[in-house]
């Protein structure tokens, strides 16, 4: 009988040790062709891991032809013991990657931003600008401070963090969660990660919004996840397109963005945020609700409950911190109920994908200035003055086209199903401008990150904008 886990080499991610561990058993003859494998269940808890990392390692094992499974009878090693070597074609691999339009897209506007031209007018980042980052007074902190804090360091993150992250969560959007409801990551992409990665397996489907910052997102390639989506409009996603998404594919997870949506910045109706959970109850599918503008509403006075709020068991929350303190603050998190929590706290610290230490201790002091609430208001309120002056210089530059007034984030949507405009147009006149293709739309549209323009460079996008349109009429 194979002693399974003093096999198991020391290597990160686990599911490429097992495979690893499988195939060394299989050359040292401990395994032979036919052999039958332990189920996966139980695999996992010899090896004392997920069941989803096992399976992951069996769908690449099966995919390389070292084992199979035989339906009703288990999974066994193939009669092929060892996988013929495969060379990668190297020029089939780089032009199949050159294919999404989308990709080709932003590495345009990635290259621009990077060549950094004088003239430059960048209105596609997603940075807040330096400007308007809070600004926080740290005390002098020595290594051992770090180390010190790691004391109060759980298995879901720091200690002193989720405590202020609690609080602020009460304070703006009335939400409240034990200690067992919430894990730290670093940010909303490794959030959604690690649900993809800890709740599904290879092959799941999952539904996202049309137009949607996740369209053509590396993350569902990444774990092995089948993506559709369903268009949305002013009031949030279509339910009769959700549903017939859920039926079809068998959906496995919902992921909605409902408050100031990126691209659109649309902020979903109350009605259809009851209509969306109960369709998803009924179907028994939890949802991930993507809040990472949530902080930045413009009018607090009469919120409309998060998706969590109407149904704490069954959505999944993800947020982040990145939006008011900046890119660099990578600290986001995850509230669920605790035993979603443990799944996904298995799988960060499998992968080793623990938020550090020193950004969980400057963050949480940034939170704990008695300025910071002041400085959040005061950022908001600048915003939104950006917002209505952005709004009012589109709706004259553009009269032909439609500007949606948002409130809140960072983003005004304009469209226009008729007009066509070539992106090389954009980069020409040293515009980054994010275009409606990057969020799965075939129609013209534009999002326009309205946090980056002053007064000096709001008369400049002006002026850039017009020179386009004369130039494409």
């Amino acid at each position: 009988m194979i002693e399974w886990l003093q096999y198991l080499p020391e290597q990160k991610p686990k599911y490429m040790a097992i495979k690893k561990m499988i195939i060394s058993l299989i050359d040292k003859g401990q395994l032979s062709s036919g052999d039958q494998l332990p189920p996966e269940r139980q695999l996992a808890k010899l090896l004392s891991v997920n069941r989803s990392t096992v399976t992951r390692a069996s769908d690449e094992l099966v995919a390389d032809g070292v084992i199979e499974r035989r339906v009703g009878s288990g999974t066994f090693v193939s009669q092929q013991v060892r996988p013929q070597a495969k060379r990668v074609n190297w020029h089939t691999y780089l032009i199949s990657q050159r294919q999404s339009q989308s990709q080709n897209e932003r590495r345009q506007l990635q290259q621009l931003i990077r060549r950094k031209p004088e003239k430059l007018i960048d209105v596609y980042s997603s940075d807040l600008p330096l400007a308007l980052v809070p600004q926080f007074q740290f005390p002098a902190l020595t290594w051992q401070d770090f180390i010190t804090a790691q004391a109060l360091e759980t298995p879901r993150g720091y200690q002193p963090l989720i405590t202020a992250i609690n609080q602020l969560d009460q304070h703006n959007k009335r939400l409240f969660f034990t200690e067992e409801q919430l894990l730290m990551t670093a940010g909303v992409q490794q959030s959604l990660f690690l649900i993809l990665q800890g709740l599904l397996t290879p092959g799941d489907a999952v539904a996202i919004e049309s137009p949607s910052f996740f369209h053509d997102s590396t993350l569902f390639e990444a774990t092995g996840v089948r993506v559709y989506e369903a268009s949305v409009d002013a009031d949030g996603i279509s339910l009769t397109a959700l549903e017939a998404l859920i039926i079809k594919h068998r959906v496995k997870l919902v992921i909605l963005n409902p408050d100031y949506q990126n691209p659109t910045g649309h902020v979903m109706s109350l009605q259809k945020r009851k209509a969306v959970v109960h369709l998803c109850q009924m179907h028994q599918i939890p949802i991930v609700e993507d809040d990472v503008f949530g902080w930045l509403g413009f009018d607090t006075t009469r919120p409309i409950p998060t998706l969590k709020q109407l149904d704490p068991d069954n959505v999944i929350y993800i947020s982040s911190l990145s939006k008011i303190m900046g890119a660099s603050s990578r600290i986001g998190w995850v509230a669920a109920t605790p035993q979603v929590i443990e799944q996904l706290t298995r799988v960060q610290h499998e992968m080793d994908l623990v938020p550090s230490i020193m950004a969980q201790v400057m963050v949480t002091l940034a939170m704990g200035d008695p300025q910071f609430q002041t400085q959040l208001d005061q950022l908001k309120g600048t915003l939104q003055e950006r917002a209505q002056a952005t709004y009012k210089m589109l709706k004259r530059v553009l009269p032909d086209w439609h500007v949606y007034l948002p409130a809140g984030g960072y983003y005004i949507w304009v469209t226009h199903p008729n007009h066509k405009l070539r992106l090389k147009t954009f980069i020409d006149h040293q515009l980054a401008v994010a275009p409606g293709s990057l969020f799965g739309l075939k129609t013209d549209a534009l999002r326009i990150c309205f946090a980056r323009l002053n007064a000096i460079d709001l008369v400049a996008l002006e002026q850039r904008l017009a020179a386009i349109i004369k130039a494409t009429e």
